[in-house]
């Protein structure tokens, strides 16, 4: 089925909207019932149920995140954009200091709703740039429990 470029864009709108909002179960029913994401390190999930369950979980130890895009194509029913994961700002930081990029594919399934996304990036970048966040965060004395200690599981400083 070949769908409108306006229909396109103004569901990835929609969906950067819910991404930037931190609505992660509203940005799941974007996804229709039987879709698929790939997620390299995390695993592939199948349909918006198992996609809800791990957005969930795994973006309720990520509040603070920003993840602006810096660039997206449009080329058929696909929607490809480069991003950055940019942990919260520290003191005596940049925004930018502590971020890691990746790269996107949607695959728009019509009515407003996605077919599929996959993620590709460095998990050994995003390791190093968590870690070298977390320790920032100790020499400023930004207070380390919760959520931010959580997203570094085993790993010690």
């Amino acid at each position: 089925m070949v769908f409108s470029r306006d229909e396109i864009d103004d569901a990835f709108a929609v969906y950067q909207r819910h991404v930037h909002g931190g609505d992660w179960q509203a940005w799941a029913d974007l996804f229709v019932e039987e879709a698929v994401y790939l997620e390299h390190e995390y695993g592939t999930f199948y349909g918006r149920e198992a996609i809800r369950q791990w957005i969930v979980e795994t973006m309720s130890h990520a509040t603070g995140m920003a993840f602006p895009v810096e660039w997206h194509v449009v080329d058929g029913e696909r929607v490809i954009w480069y991003v950055w994961n940019q942990f919260p700002k520290l003191p005596g930081h940049a925004t930018s200091d502590f971020q890691f990029a990746s790269v996107s594919i949607l695959r728009y399934a019509g009515n407003g709703r996605w077919a599929s996304q996959e993620d590709v990036y460095n998990a050994r970048e995003a390791a190093a740039v968590l870690a070298e966040y977390l320790q920032a965060a100790a020499d400023a004395g930004v207070n380390l429990e919760g959520e931010l200690r959580d997203l570094l599981g085993q790993q010690e400083l």
